[in-house]
């Protein structure tokens, strides 16, 4: 089972766009959907995929734990939003059909969309796709990245459940050179009980690593997956070849 799910995280990193400042790292988050541990269900019919994400998936620099908490708070969003729309609904049933349809429920939604379906529909270059001109395209890069950033502070104030799980490829950033949170941090407080690691990260930018030791100490219960090391590193030839 875990191996199915590093593989899963392996191959987001290599969708990952090398630059020489960064890693190439995938992540994978999982759901313990049946925790008892004496259910007959198969391994893998107990845990399921909530969200995965790579190195620089999303804009803004973003690591691969860090863009499986910015989806996982988009669909928070989005579900926040369908509970919303269904209480309009319900309210507007003994109001005419104008008002419940009319200008200002279209208003309401005209605001730039921060949950999952805004995050498909905006190109993930910045580019809105279809004409308009670079007017248009600059419009829905400025779009796109206000639901990111929006998306980025609710990340962590996600509180998972306890019977979640993070799969990466590398260990979780410690500390972060562009000043954005490191990933043991919003691991941390997102209440992620275990992280499974392909493969400790190097001492390339960051000579002193303690992701590792920061999430254990914070409750957090870190498994190392050996024999990913080689397909782990794979994606980083672009960084490590420097050395």
């Amino acid at each position: 089972m875990h191996i199915h799910f590093m593989k899963l995280a392996i191959e987001q990193a290599n969708l990952s766009i090398p630059v020489p400042s960064g890693y190439c790292v995938g992540a994978v988050l999982v759901q313990e959907t049946h925790p008892d541990p004496d259910s007959d269900l198969p391994q893998l019919d107990r845990f399921k995929v909530v969200a995965t994400g790579y190195s620089r998936e999303l804009p803004g620099n973003t690591h691969a734990e860090e863009c499986c908490l910015i989806k996982l708070a988009a669909a928070a969003e989005e579900e926040a939003e369908k509970e919303l729309d269904a209480g309009l609904v319900a309210d507007g049933e003994e109001e005419e059909e104008d008002e419940v349809h009319g200008v200002e429920n279209e208003g309401r939604r005209s605001g730039p969309t921060t949950g999952m379906a805004g995050i498909r529909r905006l190109s993930m270059t910045g580019g809105g796709g279809g004409g308009g001109g670079p007017s248009h395209a600059h419009h829905h890069q400025q779009e796109h990245h206000a639901a990111i950033s929006a998306l980025r502070r609710r990340r962590s104030s996600v509180k998972l459940r306890q019977e979640w799980i993070m799969y990466s490829t590398m260990e979780p950033c410690s500390t972060r050179l562009s000043g954005h949170r490191a990933c043991a941090d919003l691991l941390v407080e997102s209440g992620v009980r275990r992280v499974y690691v392909g493969v400790r990260e190097p001492d390339h930018f960051v000579k002193t690593v303690v992701g590792v030791e920061k999430m254990v100490e914070r409750g957090i219960e870190v498994v190392h997956i050996p024999g990913f090391e080689e397909l782990c590193l794979a994606p980083n030839q672009h960084v490590l070849s420097q050395q």
